[in-house]
């Protein structure tokens, strides 16, 4: 009989691990694999040289890393949310902003998860609440990366110079990954939201900035440009 590998065994227990529990720190994978610590940091950083896994930096949290995510399923809402995190509030933090996480489900747009700003300005969608495709910019990134026939379907059951705006503004959406909502759904608020592309380049889900009707043109360049460096590194990730 072949005698097997214990180190490659546990690195594989490892990964399986983070395959549905990502954001795990070094303390809780030693304890669910009973190693001692000095074991599960060596196999940690030797799988993290070979992207099998990832740290993040500002959590020291261990993930699924890039090389083993190639051809993995999908993760789950919640999986997404908890890896997601850390650097939404991160973000939140940097632009004292709430940030969303929204997904679409059927013809409406779900939130996820809100990030909350240190320091709250206004009202913004809560986890669970559902919001239109048509007039909000996290809607409208999730209908421009819908398939084509959905978005046929959708578009036809709008009233006619609502179809005709947003024919007129997805395809720019979908190039630039980038929406919009100056007021369209409340006169309170502005929000940016860019696609969150997994490492196939599907987008997967949506994140927004909600920011105040004062805002001006610059802190929504600002709010986009952040949002498409952060779904950038996050991608590989994903």
């Amino acid at each position: 009989m072949t005698k097997l590998i214990q180190s490659v065994q546990r690195a594989a227990a490892i990964c399986r691990l983070l395959t549905t529990q990502p954001e795990t720190s070094l303390h809780d994978l030693q304890v669910a694999l009973q190693l001692p610590k000095a074991t599960t940091y060596g196999l940690l950083a030797t799988l993290v040289a070979e992207r099998l896994v990832y740290k993040n930096p500002l959590t020291a949290a261990y993930s699924l890393g890039p090389a083993a995510l190639v051809g993995d399923q999908p993760l789950t809402a919640t999986q997404l949310v908890r890896l997601l995190r850390p650097d939404l509030q991160q973000l939140a933090r940097d632009q004292n902003l709430a940030v969303h996480v929204a997904v679409r489900q059927a013809e409406r747009a779900h939130y996820l998860a809100k990030i909350e700003a240190p320091h709250p300005q206004h009202v913004s969608a809560q986890p669970g609440q559902d919001d239109s495709l048509a007039i909000t910019a996290t809607g409208k990134l999730l209908l421009s990366a819908s398939p084509a026939d959905f978005q046929a379907s959708y578009l036809a059951s709008l009233a006619a110079p609502l179809a005709r705006q947003l024919r007129a503004e997805l395809p720019s959406i979908r190039h630039r990954n980038v929406a919009y909502d100056r007021g369209e759904q409340t006169h309170q608020i502005d929000c940016v939201a860019t696609g969150l592309r997994d490492h196939r380049g599907q987008v997967i889900a949506s994140v927004s900035l909600v920011l105040p009707a004062t805002a001006n043109t610059t802190d929504l360049q600002t709010g986009e440009q952040q949002l498409l460096a952060l779904t950038a590194a996050l991608a590989p990730r994903i």
